[in-house]
C-alpha cells in the first residue's frame, strides 16, 4: 500500500482529502483502517465494484475508463 504522502503526489489531492476518501472506503465496508495512524495499516476487503461477479480484468479496467 502506498504511503499518504506517495499517494497525495501520484493522485494530485491533499491528505485530508485522501483520508476522506479512504474513510469512505471504510463506512461503505470496502477496507477495513483500524490504526488510522499509516495506510500500511489498510486491510482491502472489497477489490472490485459491488455487484459484479468476478473481478476485473486488465482488459476490463482499460474499458471502463476509455468507454464509460
Amino acid at each position: 500500500m502506498p504511503t499518504m504522502q506517495e499517494l497525495e503526489i501520484k493522485t494530485g489531492r491533499r491528505i485530508e482529502d485522501i483520508q476522506a476518501g479512504l474513510l469512505s472506503l471504510e463506512r461503505d465496508n470496502y477496507i477495513t483502517w483500524v490504526d488510522k495512524s499509516d495506510t500500511q495499516h489498510i486491510v482491502i476487503i472489497e477489490g472490485w465494484e459491488r455487484g459484479r461477479s468476478r473481478p476485473m480484468s486488465p482488459g476490463d479496467a482499460n474499458r471502463y475508463f476509455t468507454e464509460y
